[in-house]
């Protein structure tokens, strides 16, 4: 049996068993032909979808690396600061607790910014189509409590993504977070299936039934297909620093080589490799680079990986991990929240997967 068939038996035994209802897989190493595995349903309801290459999947907090974190990384090779307060950045802006926090503290979840805000309690989804409504939902974050202060404790939290995508919108002045992403990360790296898909668009870049179907969702009433799962994210019409992106696996596979082979030029350079994936070390023990996730011990991404490789996952059940020293790359679609978020037996199927694909690479 070859390393793929062993990799697709478990595969399709995760699905026999209701782990999740279906698998898009890519993984490989830097240079070679992928290994891929496309397995069960995009749908089990209302009507059943069969999974496909090119089914678009809500990433989810791989948002948080893929758009957020890469246009900063961007950014900051043209010279943005990211250790400036936030108050020098936009003066008058933010409020007393938040004027001296740095992108650096928010992207490495050291701000001291709790895990997030349920907003969903607050702001009825019938109202995402009122103009208001992203500006005002966006006021909850700019104004929400801290936790912690600064570089007191590793907190992982949608907030500091939301705040820098809402910064960098500000920044720019012109265009949305989505605009930007499409014109400096996604065109460049000629990854055209990729981008958000927001709320109120007329005319929907991706239809449905070319998504992989999220959750039966109580608060909208309906199972969740071709718009974002994360109800924050909804209500910021699906364009957020934190979710809202939403990609089929052969554009991850691309950028997961772009991402383990990076040049001197370009959208993904080794200098801005080198300081947004590395331990930032700001809090002690903390795992965390800028945006993405190491590799450590009883990390999603299994315990194979060497201590340089760096990923990230989502909610919804993705992930991405590429590891520069062993050269290999593992792209993970689910749709594991689909039809209840309720059903978490994902989380510990997804290690065990990734440290079987890893030592069939390396052996």
């Amino acid at each position: 049996m070859s390393d793929l068939d062993g990799v697709t038996t478990m595969c399709q035994e995760a699905i026999d068993a209701g782990v999740v209802p279906g698998i898009c897989l890519s993984f490989g190493r830097a240079r070679g032909e992928s290994q891929r595995c496309v397995l069960g349903s995009a749908a089990l309801e209302p009507t059943r979808r069969a999974m496909s290459m090119d089914t678009h999947f809500d990433l989810a907090s791989l948002t948080k690396v893929l758009a957020t974190t890469w246009l900063t990384m961007v950014r900051w090779q043209e010279g943005l600061d990211i250790d400036a307060p936030l108050e020098s950045l936009l003066p008058g802006y933010y409020p007393p607790d938040k004027a001296g926090l740095s992108i650096r503290l928010l992207l490495a979840h050291a701000a001291g910014l709790p895990s997030g805000l349920r907003l969903r309690d607050q702001l009825s989804a019938n109202k995402v189509t009122e103009p208001s409504t992203r500006r005002d939902a966006m006021e909850h974050f700019v104004h929400a409590p801290m936790k912690a202060g600064p570089a007191e404790a590793s907190l992982y939290s949608d907030i500091g993504p939301i705040l820098v995508g809402d910064l960098l919108e500000r920044l720019d002045g012109t265009l949305r977070l989505d605009e930007l992403c499409c014109r400096h990360l996604y065109s460049p790296a000629q990854m055209s299936s990729t981008g958000f898909l927001p709320v109120t668009a007329s005319e929907p870049r991706v239809q449905p039934d070319d998504c992989a179907a999220t959750e039966n969702c109580p608060w909208r009433g309906r199972v969740v297909s071709g718009q974002v799962h994360d109800e924050n994210a909804f209500l910021l019409d699906g364009v957020a620093g934190h979710a809202g992106l939403f990609a089929p696996l052969p554009d991850l596979e691309h950028v997961a080589r772009l991402l383990l082979t990076p040049t001197d030029t370009g959208p993904i350079t080794g200098r801005g490799l080198a300081e947004f994936t590395r331990q930032q070390q700001i809090v002690e023990g903390s795992t965390r680079a800028l945006g993405w996730d190491t590799a450590h011990q009883g990390c999603p991404g299994g315990d194979k990986f060497s201590e340089r490789a760096f990923g990230h996952t989502g909610f919804t059940g993705t992930s991405i991990w590429i590891d520069p020293v062993q050269e290999i790359y593992v792209v993970l679609l689910t749709n594991r929240v689909h039809p209840t978020r309720q059903n978490e037996r994902f989380l510990a199927f997804r290690p065990r997967l990734h440290d079987v694909i890893v030592e069939s690479l390396i052996r």
